[in-house]
């Protein structure tokens, strides 16, 4: 299969019974659970190689669906695997008023299933879940209670889940059915790439869409450098060829005063990219522009997976290479951890060697003293405040040893949630002891939940850990992760 034949991807006018809710209603209405599920029904009816699989349930009990594509058909993980394919995994909805993704993927569901040999499912394992928040979905409010300025649709789900959670805060305490059934599919699936799709308000600027990757300092850097170096020049460059749309890393202006930097969102791996980053797998989150109409959020997503698709497809030899070699360095790194290989657990926002000339307006400022746009194009090179850097990182150890007592019961079944092994320990061993020195909890709620900061003072102390005891050797692919997790001082909230 040729790079130019992947590029030149024939897709034909869809029947009129497996259109979209968006399309079918001139890009005015988003899709309720039951219509998703519905036209998955008649996709899958009219393809040979299409398969359904499903994430999870929520808390209502609603099916997490799952679209699964490769030619030959794959039903599972196992068998996913087995093909020596890459898995693409892409998800819309985790904020159900954010609806552009959820129906891009259900044309893309519709355009990869029904095409007679689709190039993409000959190199790729390609699996959509265009619904993950299906609870909040089918809390349907006008667009100005729900998503007030955004363009369309008329109507649409709320943020959180039936908890009242933000499941794209729950990546690190996994407290949702739905944030666990994600967990466990990259676990299962380990996807080689994964592509999370959002809808962003923020400042105004003239790009479709903006993206980022995994930016906390612990993240293992080989997948987010070649995403960044890589996959995404090449498919910021080919979505405004074929289509128009502008795209670039996701920011926002300071505008206080003259805007003078462009900044990028919140660093802590409660966040699904960047939890995705300490994971290893190469991550993109895409956020359509809520003030771009509801027609161009849905194409421009669409176009933009497709091309990450295609990107992936014509570099699938690289791209398992790089997915292999992460896992092994990790565990590398475990056997035998070195003084100078830290893991950093707090950060602070850092620009780049370079400045963003980021594509704006003139701004005014309205009555009330906020800025709005003018119908006047302005670049502005700013400086660009694009990952994060370690203000406070811990050695690498060899293990951790977590007692038998009941308080622990709760961390080793966390720790056996994110798809980290955990063995039996018995017997004595000389190890570093941390005692809580300081704990600092917010005064307000975030999200249903208070911040907490904690420090700790680590002693050499030689113990003996009754039966019932654990150990977890950091020599494993989630190494990274699985020091985040236990040392005491990250925020936890």
């Amino acid at each position: 299969m040729t790079a130019a034949l992947l590029l030149s991807l024939i897709i034909f006018a869809p029947p009129s019974d497996l259109l979209t809710v968006a399309e079918s209603s001139d890009f005015t209405l988003t899709s309720r659970h039951a219509q998703v599920m519905d036209l998955l029904d008649r996709i899958e009816a009219r393809s040979s190689i299409m398969r359904r699989g499903e994430l999870g349930t929520t808390v209502e009990g609603r099916s997490i669906p799952l679209v699964i594509l490769s030619d030959p058909p794959v039903e599972n993980a196992a068998q996913a695997r087995a093909s020596g394919k890459p898995i693409f995994f892409a998800f819309g909805n985790i904020h159900a008023g954010e609806v552009c993704g959820k129906e891009a993927l259900l044309m893309l569901a519709r355009e990869l299933a029904t095409t007679p040999n689709h190039p993409l499912l000959e190199k790729l394992v390609i699996v959509l879940a265009p619904i993950y928040n299906a609870d909040g979905n089918d809390e349907f409010g006008l667009n100005e209670e729900h998503r007030r300025g955004q363009r369309g649709p008329v109507e649409m789900g709320l943020r959180p889940n039936a908890q009242g959670l933000d499941l794209n805060r729950d990546y690190i305490k996994l407290e949702t059915p739905e944030a666990r059934a994600m967990v466990r599919f990259a676990t299962e699936w380990d996807p080689h790439v994964i592509m999370d799709l959002h809808t962003t308000n923020g400042s105004y600027h003239r790009y479709t869409l903006t993206y980022e990757t995994p930016r906390h300092p612990a993240a293992i850097p080989g997948p987010v450098e070649y995403t960044r170096n890589e996959i995404l020049p090449v498919v910021t460059k080919r979505v405004l060829e074929k289509t128009g749309y502008h795209l670039f890393y996701y920011g926002n202006f300071n505008w206080r005063g003259p805007p003078e930097t462009w900044a990028t969102y919140e660093g802590k791996p409660r966040f699904g990219g960047h939890y995705h980053g300490l994971r290893g797998t190469i991550a993109i989150l895409s956020e359509a522009y809520s003030y771009a109409s509801y027609r161009d959020r849905i194409l421009c997503t669409k176009a933009f997976v497709e091309e990450v698709m295609i990107f992936t497809a014509e570099n699938a030899d690289a791209i398992r290479k790089l997915h292999d070699e992460t896992r092994m360095q990790v565990i590398e790194a475990g056997e035998n951890p070195q003084p100078t290989d830290t893991i950093a657990l707090r950060h602070r926002i850092a620009a780049a060697n370079q400045p963003a000339t980021i594509l704006g307006y003139e701004m005014e400022i309205s009555e009330r003293g906020r800025p709005r746009p003018t119908a006047i194009e302005r670049d502005y090179p700013l400086v660009h405040l694009d990952h994060y850097e370690s203000t406070l990182s811990v050695t690498r150890p060899y293990a951790y040893l977590i007692p038998h007592t009941p308080e622990m019961k709760a961390i080793i079944e966390k720790l056996i949630q994110h798809g980290i092994t955990v063995e039996p320990f018995e017997g004595e061993a000389l190890c570093e002891v941390y005692t809580i020195t300081y704990v600092e909890r917010a005064e307000r709620r975030f999200q249903g939940h208070k911040i907490v900061l904690a420090d700790a003072e680590a002693n050499m102390v030689k113990k003996s850990y009754l039966p019932g005891s654990h150990i977890v050797y950091t020599a494993q692919p989630l190494g990274n992760l699985l020091v985040y997790l236990l040392e005491p001082c990250p925020p936890t909230g």
